[in-house]
């Protein structure tokens, strides 16, 4: 027994010199960006391709620096927590990590990214969308959305405060073709149909949508996207609805963005128009964004509420 108890020490002696001496461990890829796993949203088992291996290869011949496709960064959840997110970023070296989603409506794509950095959990931005209207035009929209993604990751969006009207006059907007910026969608979650013409995106919880200075908040809003087109014709909006440009703000009840006339209709009971101090109420209003005009049906103005308040008179000599 003694003998064989020196034998199986002398054994396991040599093999851990020959470990230490042998191949040495492999170390964990390291990279300045990863790309997680993208979510599959699909109906009766379509297939999806894997766009975030494929994204990841686009970034890397972008300039974003080292990439890291999805199995480098392994399995990521929808909600992580602050301890996942600092392991990721200690084990990889990653500072900047792109997440998303695939959706399948019969033949059509509809792809969201979000950008996020690592060391504070924020989102760059708001989520960017593009989409394909079938596998053939897949390689296009991921061109596309690895652009975006690679914008926002050398150029990310800076956080600003709203100005104080009290204090910085508001200066005439010089004109521009505003139906033709790019619209930007942030929402909890996404849902896409194939409908008559096209494709109808609904998003719900959260919703921001953003063109130029303009921002739309609401509970619910319905995207829809001509066939082949990468932007939405027209945005419908529903619940807790918020529009702001600059020092102006309208709150109602429904809203409708009509993208080919610039035009924006808002109603409510009442809805509701305020303009630094200034404030109205109208069945209806319809805003020309490019122009900054309003109409509004049966309105009632309430005039300056906010004004200072009147000077005290001065006491009798």
């Amino acid at each position: 027994m003694m003998r064989r108890r020196r034998a199986f020490h002398a054994a396991a002696l040599f093999a851990l010199l020959l470990g230490s001496c042998g191949a040495e461990v492999a170390a964990p890829p390291r990279g300045e960006v990863g790309v997680a796993a993208f979510a599959a949203n699909r109906a009766d088992g379509a297939a999806i391709p894997d766009v975030a291996t494929s994204l990841a290869a686009k970034l890397g011949a972008l300039g974003v620096g080292s990439v890291l496709p999805p199995r480098a960064i392994g399995a990521w959840p929808a909600t992580p927590s602050t301890a996942a997110r600092i392991a990721l970023r200690d084990r990889t070296g990653a500072r900047t990590l792109v997440t998303g989603g695939a959706t399948r409506v019969g033949q059509a794509l509809a792809l969201d990214a979000r950008v996020i950095d690592l060391d504070s959990g924020v989102p760059l931005g708001p989520p960017l969308i593009e989409n394909a209207a079938n596998d053939a035009d897949l390689q296009r929209a991921l061109d596309a959305l690895a652009q975006q993604v690679a914008r926002r990751i050398l150029e990310p969006p800076p956080t600003t405060l709203a100005a104080d009207p009290a204090k910085k006059p508001r200066k005439s907007k010089p004109a521009t073709d505003v139906a033709r910026e790019p619209i930007e969608i942030q929402a909890d979650t996404l849902d896409a149909q194939a409908v008559s013409g096209g494709r109808r995106l609904t998003f719900t919880g959260h919703v921001s949508a953003m063109q130029g200075e303009i921002t739309l908040a609401c509970d619910g809003l319905e995207a829809f996207y001509p066939t082949g087109a990468s932007e939405p014709d027209q945005l419908v909006a529903k619940g807790n609805i918020r529009v702001t440009q600059r020092d102006r703000t309208a709150t109602c009840s429904e809203a409708i963005f009509y993208r080919s006339e610039d035009k924006l209709v808002c109603t409510g009971n009442p809805a509701e128009l305020t303009e630094e101090c200034s404030r109205a109420e109208a069945e209806k209003f319809t805003f020309y964004l490019e122009t900054e005009k309003v109409e509004m049906v049966r309105p009632k103005v309430h005039g300056r509420e906010c004004a200072a308040t009147s000077a005290l008179p001065s006491p009798a000599p």
